[in-house]
């Protein structure tokens, strides 16, 4: 990886991070349960990445670093989904844990999957 591509990847993570704070807040404020927006940026992200993914044959390496690993890392975020689900779980709301553990497991990979192939061709 060249230098270019590093801070490219670190810019694009920063964008990715400004991205998503701003979707988790327009999230909370029209759907205030807590962790809707992180479980929104979670599948959006997945879809994103799966669709990124699946035309990655038409980009370069580096291109492909830079948005899927800089701002799409950046934008979905796997420790506060972790947090928010452990918070649920201290909280005796098992059932709310376990419905978004698993909605936002088998959702994504089911977007990702879907996005990968609908722009793999």
């Amino acid at each position: 990886m060249t230098l270019g591509t590093f801070v490219a990847i670190v810019g694009a993570g920063a964008l990715g991070a400004l991205a998503r704070a701003a979707v988790c807040r327009s999230v909370q404020a029209r759907w205030p349960r807590r962790g809707a927006g992180t479980l929104v940026v979670n599948l959006l992200g997945a879809a994103a990445l799966g669709a990124w993914l699946g035309a990655g044959a038409r980009f370069d390496d580096a291109l492909l670093a830079i948005v899927g690993m800089g701002f799409l890392g950046a934008f979905t975020t796997f420790s506060t989904w972790m947090v928010e689900v452990a918070e649920r779980l201290r909280a005796g709301a098992r059932s709310w844990a376990l419905l978004e553990a698993c909605l936002t497991l088998l959702a994504g990979t089911v977007l990702a999957v879907l996005a990968a192939h609908l722009t793999s061709g």
